[in-house]
């Protein structure tokens, strides 16, 4: 499940290879290694450099994030036990020394430099142009500062200033490329047969007891956390606020106009800079009509005089009290003599009389319901301000409670995806809604953290107070006795069956042939394979029986676990191709070879960079690490 982590993750020298690539991660989940002075515990000394426990956990949470997104169902304790922690350890040592000798070397890298990268990084880009508040958006997003970053990226070119002249030329010779290529094509013969496993009876439970011990870890359940909390009910606040008529009233005479309260006119005006042409206008506009008038002396068409359905408070805004005064004096159709305001001579036309404005009584509800709405946030920031003040007094979760009137519910321990017992044996339902969010805000906090106010969107208000943390660990043996037993019984057949293989091997390696060898131990007939590496090439899934058959020489046997007992794979002969047969093949091995050149190079400047600076590898804290996110130590 996780060796795409280890195929990319042995190779880590590539990654120092490539360490331009390591910046643009830098904002999509590639953690900075480089930072900080050494605490107690650190993972490693390397030279003047320390690496320490939280730059190891960031690596490896970053690269279990990128390895779930890949994999759903990857979890942190798993890649713990397939070795991540020891690889990403590896990895930041690696980079650590080959940075420290390139620095004591000399090189370095300028400002100015590090500036064209950061502008040339596609993910600080807009419309393909650097900018400035995408790069500080992202940054914020990662937890990172420009400061870090650039401590990163310029570890990274040393890095790459070390590693392009003697990488930069290397050349796969024509032999290399063609022995490759024959590899390909060579067709192993041969056979497999199946050894399956017997039927031995049910374990004992001192048998189930002895394999649980051996096996505790794959029913290791990640952290839980108890935790318990009390709403912030809006509902019940409303309930309790009354909203008093003399502040409804107060509300609607300070402010008409918001709520309807105010007579409309639709309206038409023209202004004018001075009073002559504004008369003019107006003794035109009673014999041809305000739109012609407005034409033919001001030169302005309909859309331009028209104003729409405007109330008096809100054109006395536009224009002045004056001017709005006698615009709302006006009958249906009539047009004001010219009226001076800060802008000019206004002349205005009332269109049609609108609505006449919507009474107290009519708009009541809506300002009771404003007002109410503004009374329970006012009473949700009080009780907020109250908790917050209480936790600081040091005042318990219950005496909060008590005081504002809250109902505590408890939370028995869950994961943080709101398990109760994770995984197929007997799973509890997951936690939903509401509680499934606060079970994963119960592990952004600590017991010693106290009552903590959340806001779970659309206005609900949570205090919880995180109560328990049970570490990663194995459930006890009572719990999955049946699933213990069941895998007891599986391992007793599974070691009968391969006594059975293990009797085959000898036979074969003492000279007996294969087919013979597997009729002797009373198994049915191997079946007859051939094939060739070439024709697994780009296949995603490639079974271990084949990949093992086509790995092996000729007369090699080796027996594989399958799910019904072991699989004998069997390599009778390999009868060589030609790979001029297969056109661009020898062309095509030539670039597959020259691709882990760099990564071979690099390997070998990491090691010696390793010796030249001094590494001091603290493996007890390492192994602590591992036995923590693994939970194999926590018995």
């Amino acid at each position: 499940m996780i060796s795409f982590i280890r195929r990319y993750l042995t190779s880590w020298p590539a990654i120092a290879l490539f360490g331009l690539i390591l910046v643009a991660f830098a904002v999509t989940g590639v953690s900075d290694p480089f930072g900080g002075s050494a605490p107690a515990g650190s993972v490693a000394q390397v030279g003047e450099r320390t690496i320490t426990e939280p730059d190891l956990l960031q690596a490896i949470d970053r690269t279990v994030r990128e390895a779930r997104a890949r994999d759903p169902a990857m979890t942190q304790a798993e890649a713990a036990r397939q070795g991540v922690v020891e690889l990403m350890a590896t990895q930041l040592i690696g980079q650590a020394a080959m940075e420290e000798m390139g620095t004591a070397a000399g090189m370095g890298v300028s400002d100015a430099a590090l500036d064209r990268v950061i502008a040339a990084i596609p993910a600080f880009q807009s419309g393909g142009k650097f900018d400035q508040a995408t790069y500080d958006r992202l940054l914020k997003q990662q937890g990172l500062t420009d400061r870090r970053l650039r401590q990163s990226l310029r570890g990274d070119l040393v890095r790459e200033q070390l590693i392009k002249p003697i990488t930069g030329a290397l050349l796969v010779p024509d032999s290399v490329a063609e022995l490759y290529a024959r590899l390909l094509v060579d067709s192993h013969q041969g056979a497999v047969a199946l050894v399956p496993a017997p039927v031995t009876g049910p374990a004992t439970e001192a048998e189930a007891a002895a394999w649980y011990k051996a096996n505790s870890q794959r029913f290791t359940i990640p952290e839980r956390r108890g935790f318990r909390f009390a709403t912030l009910d809006r509902d019940a606040l409303s309930a309790s606020v009354t909203v008093p008529e003399k502040a409804i009233a107060d509300t609607f005479a300070k402010d008409p106009a918001k709520y309807g309260a105010a007579p409309t006119r639709v309206l038409e005006q023209v202004v004018l800079p001075d009073e002559a042409k504004a008369k003019a206008l107006a003794a035109a506009a009673a014999k041809d009509g305000f739109a012609a008038a407005a034409r033919a002396i001001a030169g302005f068409e309909a859309a331009d005089i028209a104003l729409g359905s405007q109330s008096e408070p809100a054109f006395a805004k536009a224009t002045s009290p004056e001017v709005a005064k006698a615009a709302f004096a006006l009958p249906a159709g009539g047009i004001s003599a010219p009226i001076k305001s800060q802008f000019g001579w206004h002349v205005v036309r009332a269109v049609s009389v609108g609505s006449a404005g919507k009474t107290l009584a009519q708009v009541r509800g809506a300002i009771e319901a404003e007002l109410k709405d503004r009374a329970v946030d006012d009473a949700l920031a009080d009780q907020v301000a109250r908790i917050e003040d209480g936790v600081e007094a040091g005042k318990s979760f219950a005496d909060l409670s008590a005081e504002l009137k809250l109902a505590i519910a408890t939370q028995a321990p869950v994961t943080e995806q709101g398990r109760a017992v994770p995984g197929p044996q007997g799973a509890a339902p997951p936690l939903t809604g509401d509680r499934a969010l606060l079970a994963a805000r119960a592990f952004k906090h600590e017991p010693a953290d106290g009552p903590v106010v959340e806001d779970l969107g659309n206005g609900r208000l949570v205090v919880i107070e995180t109560t328990s943390v049970l570490p990663a660990a194995p459930p006890p043996l009572k719990d999955v006795l049946p699933l213990a037993m069941a895998g007891a019984a599986q391992d007793k057949a599974m070691k009968a069956a391969r006594a059975k293989a293990d009797a085959v091997l000898a036979a074969v390696k003492k000279g007996t042939v294969f087919a013979k060898a597997v009729a002797d131990a009373g198994l049915a007939p191997p079946r007859p394979i051939n094939g060739r590496r070439l024709d697994i090439i780009g296949q995603s899934q490639v079974p271990a029986m084949a990949r093992a058959f086509l790995d092996a020489p000729a007369g090699a046997t080796q027996a594989l676990a399958g799910p019904g007992g072991w699989v004998l794979v069997h390599v009778d002969r390999i009868v060589p191709g030609d790979p001029a047969s297969q056109p661009g093949l020898i062309e095509a091995s030539r670039r597959e070879v020259g691709s882990s050149l760099p990564g071979e190079m690099a390997e070998g400047l990491a090691k010696a960079s390793m010796a030249t600076v001094g590494v001091d590898r603290n493996a007890a804290t390492i192994r602590t690490v591992r036995q923590r996110l693994s939970g194999d130590g926590a018995q």
